[in-house]
């Protein structure tokens, strides 16, 4: 079986040039190279109020580029990693909590203890009754 140039079947497509597709006239995200943003970003802070402006309108960027670029060029100048989550507890709020544990502990045993109290006090009033009743048969007997 052969083909022809000329067949519909056979398309001969550089691998350089994308395929059509839906998309294939609209414009693409733009990429910078480190150096370029390192450079933009000296020259902009070099530069006075009304050259900022400018050097924006000249390289056709925005002012959020430029903090966007000029925070990971501080990132990438420190030398440890900022920690994520939430920041360590000082001494002071680790003492504030231990202590806030031992209060909620004591309190437990407070109520522990209150309510062993309570019975004991109506077990010995329950004596109480009991011994003024047997000594109240007691003295029934002996008349």
């Amino acid at each position: 079986m052969t083909f022809s140039i000329s067949s519909p079947a056979v398309a001969i497509v550089a691998p350089s040039v994308p395929a059509p597709g839906p998309r294939a006239g609209q414009p693409q995200k733009r990429r910078f190279p480190d150096a370029y943003k390192r450079r933009i970003v000296a020259e902009y802070d070099d530069a006075g109020n009304g050259d900022k402006g400018a050097i924006l309108r000249r390289e056709r960027l925005y002012t959020s580029h430029i903090t966007t670029w000029r925070k990971a060029i501080n990132a990438a100048n420190e030398s440890t990693p900022k920690r994520r989550g939430r920041p360590a507890d000082t001494d002071e709020v680790r003492q504030i909590k231990e202590l806030e544990s031992e209060v909620a502990a004591l309190k437990t045993k407070l109520v522990a203890k209150s309510q062993e109290l309570d019975n004991a006090n109506q077990a010995l009033e329950i004596l109480g009754k009991g011994v003024a009743f047997l000594e109240m048969l007691s003295s029934k007997n002996a008349k």
